[in-house]
């Protein structure tokens, strides 16, 4: 019992900051898009480099999300998106997998281990019906979250990618 409510712990933890990300990236772009819209150029006060920028990809993958991250053969995107700030460059791609949550949590996992990465067990969850972990590489937080799409024998995918 101790066990089922640590990994609920876990997944909820894990929900809650991809989540908060989620809302940062979404309020961020709309204040961005709506200040641009409601102020006059010369009433701006942040330079153009400052402002924050994001790239709505639609159904193609994000042109700076990392090529060496691999992706399902013939995976259907269902959104991805970059988001871009003077300190940090986020990059999210979501798709429909054919494979089970399971298998792509262990595909994943077993990538980055491949790659001499450490997953602590602090930033995983795996469930049937989802799984999460995160990690990081050199200055590069990569979070992967897969869930069972209800009905269906599909799981969804994302990854989001922050460079710092």
């Amino acid at each position: 019992m101790k066990e089922i409510l640590t990994n609920k712990k876990k997944l909820i933890a894990i929900l809650i900051g991809a989540m908060t990300l989620t809302a940062i990236v979404i309020c961020s772009a709309f204040y961005v898009y709506s200040f641009s819209k409601t102020a006059p150029r010369e009433q701006v006060m942040f330079s153009q480099q400052e402002e924050p920028a994001l790239t709505d990809f639609g159904t193609t993958t994000p042109s700076d999300f990392p090529a060496d991250i691999p992706l399902e053969k013939g995976a259907k995107i269902e959104q991805s998106f970059s988001f871009n700030s003077e300190t940090q460059k986020q990059s999210t791609i979501v798709f429909l997998s054919s494979k089970t949550v399971k298998e792509n949590y262990a595909f994943y996992t077993d990538f980055f281990q491949k790659q001499g990465l450490t997953i602590p067990t602090t930033n995983t969850y795996e469930s049937a019906g989802i799984s999460a972990f995160y990690v990081t590489r050199d200055a590069t937080d990569i979070s992967i979250t897969v869930s069972q799409v209800p009905t269906t024998t599909l799981s969804q995918v994302s990854i989001s990618v922050l460079k710092k």
